[in-house]
């Protein structure tokens, strides 16, 4: 009698790993963008393009640009839904955000919030 391996449907847990990690990713991402505008003290701003699913940190001026992520079909993570209200948000030096921030992130239905409170925490969660 040969021996038959029962087939596994990994699409869904690639998936759902995919949004998983740029969920974290993006929570590192506000973190990093915390730490530049304590470090240089200077107001940072995290701006999110929600139709290209791209963001980037930079100083207020925008001369300066530190870090750009792709999170669409062009970048490591192709989600197919990424969300932001708002759409920009100034981080000050004393590590208070000037308003709360909810990021959302998904693939195939799986999705993912970050929000972004003034005090300047993050929470990762899954929406149901």
């Amino acid at each position: 009698c040969p021996r038959t391996t029962p087939y596994v449907k990994a699409g869904p847990a690639l998936e759902r790993g995919r949004v998983r990690g740029a969920a974290g990713v993006l929570a590192t991402d506000l973190q990093y963008a915390q730490a530049l505008a304590a470090r240089y003290r200077t107001p940072m701003v995290f701006t999110v393009d929600a139709t290209q699913k791209t963001y980037q940190i930079a100083d207020r001026g925008g001369a300066n640009i530190y870090r750009q992520r792709n999170f669409g079909t062009g970048g490591e993570y192709g989600l197919d839904q990424f969300t932001a209200t708002p759409t920009a948000v100034e981080m000050l030096p004393n590590a208070v955000v000037a308003q709360s921030a909810t990021y959302t992130l998904g693939l195939n239905g799986y999705r993912r919030r970050v929000t972004f409170s003034r005090a300047g925490q993050i929470r990762v969660a899954t929406i149901p």
